[in-house]
């Protein structure tokens, strides 16, 4: 079976490191895959010395021409929107920001010929973003993402070599180009729209096949296969599951490869959440937690430490003193 990777990376970033992990874990549970990876010539240029570990795990190595001047964002997703043209037979794409816990061995029915999982594990209409999805969209003239009912995660999908595949990545790609006209470099907008304009062929699958762990994955995460663990939102806070911390992703970096400590953990991927995580469900912190008013205070923690102790001071003390003036005030009124 296949199973399909698209990297690109400089020696700046942590790229590599993920990739570098998932197709360990990958290979680690299932030792008879076909595991390629679609890289461009810069990417390739850049994997030498500690970053060559990847060439004991992966199958096939393929590199890809891209645009001269596009950048390594870009890169990436010219490739990713056009696997079909390097890959045939039927595949699983799977992102590099993941971690594989089982065996992947995929048999799915065969009426379905592109398989994914919801964006957050829930239909749009109860997206916890959905304005703001429908808002970038919106921009972008994709006006038809008002009428759906599904928005899909595009971190991993399944192709059944068919005409709809082949027809999906065509109009995905073409659909990805024009939105980078209108500045948007996300793949995802155009692979929803390019399902939209195809009569909807996309079929969703298992959510254990993309176990989005930040937001709506813990009912799948007993039973999942792949643990999904970033997302742009959770690129705010620290981690929370310990594959996908700093500390490894920087091991890996270091040292070049995946040492027993971290082999250990990919052994034991169920319990590798860090001990101070928290399990949060109610609706009004949860929307306190997605509020801007929440993302601009943890921006002035980190870079401005000084004046936001100063700030929750004085709204600790504001706040004691409105408590005290509404309890007398229900105490004259109980009196009277």
């Amino acid at each position: 079976m296949k199973y399909v990777y698209v990297l690109t990376s400089s020696e700046n970033d942590l790229y590599y490191e993920q990739f570098f992990l998932s197709v360990t874990s990958l290979r680690l549970y299932n030792p008879e895959a076909v595991i390629i990876v679609l890289l461009d010539k810069r990417t390739k240029a850049v994997l030498s010395g500690k970053r060559r570990g990847y060439e004991h795990v992966v199958s096939e190595i393929k590199i890809i021409p891209v645009p001269e001047e596009f950048s390594q964002k870009e890169s990436s997703r010219w490739i990713k929107t056009s696997i079909n043209d390097y890959v045939d037979g039927n595949f699983l794409f799977i992102d590099c920001d993941t971690v594989i816990i089982v065996s992947l061995e995929y048999d799915f029915p065969p009426d379905i010929k592109i398989g994914a999982i919801l964006d957050n594990h829930t239909m749009l209409p109860d997206h916890r973003i959905k304005d703001h999805i429908i808002r970038e969209n919106t921009e972008l003239n994709f006006a038809s993402i008002k009428k759906r009912q599904t928005y899909f995660n595009s971190g991993v999908i399944y192709f059944r070599e068919s005409p709809e595949s082949i027809a999906l990545f065509k109009k995905w790609h073409e659909l990805w180009l024009l939105g980078l006209k209108r500045g948007c470099s996300q793949d995802q907008p155009a692979f929803n729209q390019a399902d939209y304009e195809l009569g909807n062929i996309i079929s969703i699958i298992g959510g254990e096949w993309n176990c989005q762990i930040g937001y709506g994955g813990l009912q799948y995460f007993a039973n999942a296969k792949i643990i999904h663990y970033f997302s742009t939102e959770l690129s705010l806070f620290a981690a929370p599951y310990s594959l996908a911390s700093n500390k490894v992703l920087s091991s890996i970096k270091e040292r070049g490869i995946i040492d027993d400590t971290i082999l250990r953990k990919l052994k034991n991927p169920f319990s590798e959440f860090e001990s101070n995580a928290r399990i949060f469900s109610d609706i009004q912190v949860l929307s306190v937690i997605n509020s801007s008013i929440f993302s601009n205070l943890l921006w002035l923690k980190r870079n401005h430490t000084h004046m936001f102790y100063t700030i929750d001071s004085i709204i600790a003390k504001t706040t004691q003193v409105v408590k005290t003036l509404l309890v007398r005030k229900e105490i004259n009124n109980y009196v009277k």
